[in-house]
C-alpha cells in the first residue's frame, strides 16, 4: 500500500512539474495513458499562472522522505519526428527537461539509485506530444 502511494506521488509530482509547459487544461479525451486512473486530478494554478491538473495524497508528508529515487523523464507515448520537429529536437528537449528538473529535485533532498524504506520515488513523463503541423503554433 505505501510503496503505491508513494509511485502515485512521484507520478504526479512529475506531472506537475511538466504542467507548466502547457497553456491550459487537457481534456479527458486528450489524456495520454501515462496515468492508470484520473479521476482524483484536480484542477489548481500553477507558479507561473496557468491552470494545471494535479493531484496530491492527503497523507503526504515531505518529511516522511530523506532522498529521492530519480527516474529519468521520458515521451509516453513516445513522439514521431517530423520535418518541422526532428528526433535532434526531440532528444535535446527532453534532455534540457531531465537536467532542469533533476537539478531542482536534488535542491529538495539526496538523490539515490537503490529505494530505501524513506525513499520517494521519481517517475514523470512528457505526454501527448503533437508534432504536426497542426499542433505548432505560428509564429
Amino acid at each position: 500500500m505505501r510503496t503505491h502511494t508513494l509511485f502515485k506521488v512521484a507520478v504526479l509530482t512529475g506531472l506537475l512539474a511538466l504542467s507548466g509547459c502547457a497553456s491550459k487544461v487537457t481534456q479527458p479525451d486528450k489524456y495520454s495513458g501515462f496515468l492508470k486512473n484520473y479521476s482524483d486530478l484536480q484542477e489548481t494554478t500553477s507558479a507561473t499562472g496557468k491552470p494545471v491538473l494535479r493531484w496530491v495524497d492527503p497523507h503526504f508528508n515531505d518529511s516522511n522522505y530523506d532522498s529521492i529515487v530519480y527516474n529519468p523523464i521520458t515521451y509516453y507515448p513516445v513522439p514521431k519526428p517530423t520535418t518541422q520537429v526532428g528526433q535532434q529536437v526531440l532528444d535535446k528537449l527532453l534532455a534540457y527537461t531531465n537536467t532542469k528538473v533533476k537539478s531542482a529535485i536534488e535542491q529538495r533532498k539526496p538523490l539515490v539509485t537503490t529505494p530505501g524504506p524513506r525513499s520517494l520515488i521519481f517517475r514523470g513523463a512528457i505526454t501527448g506530444v503533437d508534432t504536426s503541423k497542426e499542433g505548432l503554433p505560428i509564429l
